[in-house]
């Protein structure tokens, strides 16, 4: 199955089922803003993967009430959260911080 997006944010108009054929790499490359929006419709095998795992919003380390940063931006992504790339420098490689893992 091929599919051509004239624009970026075409990728919401897919369903779970076409979500399926767009490659990983594709996904992240191209659409990886999009990923948090997407989210529950990926299929299970990205949903589960590390990588793009990562470009979730990290809302575990996020909006602390020590942190002043919460009001102006949005969460970080999970990939650029200081307190989640600590955690994954010190666990195994390929372990990723994410809802389930975010201590």
């Amino acid at each position: 199955m091929f599919l051509l997006l004239p624009e970026d944010r075409g990728v919401f108009g897919l369903t779970s089922e076409q979500l399926q054929y767009v490659p990983k790499i594709i996904l992240l490359e191209r659409y990886g803003d999009y990923v948090e929006g997407l989210w529950n419709r990926l299929p299970e095998h990205l949903r589960c993967d590390p990588e793009v795992r990562r470009y979730r919003r990290c809302l575990a380390h996020y909006n602390q009430p020590g942190q002043r940063f919460y009001i102006d931006e949005p969460a970080p992504l999970i990939m650029d959260c200081s307190t989640c790339r600590a955690i994954e420098a010190r666990g195994s490689h390929g372990a990723t911080c994410d809802e389930d893992t975010q201590t």
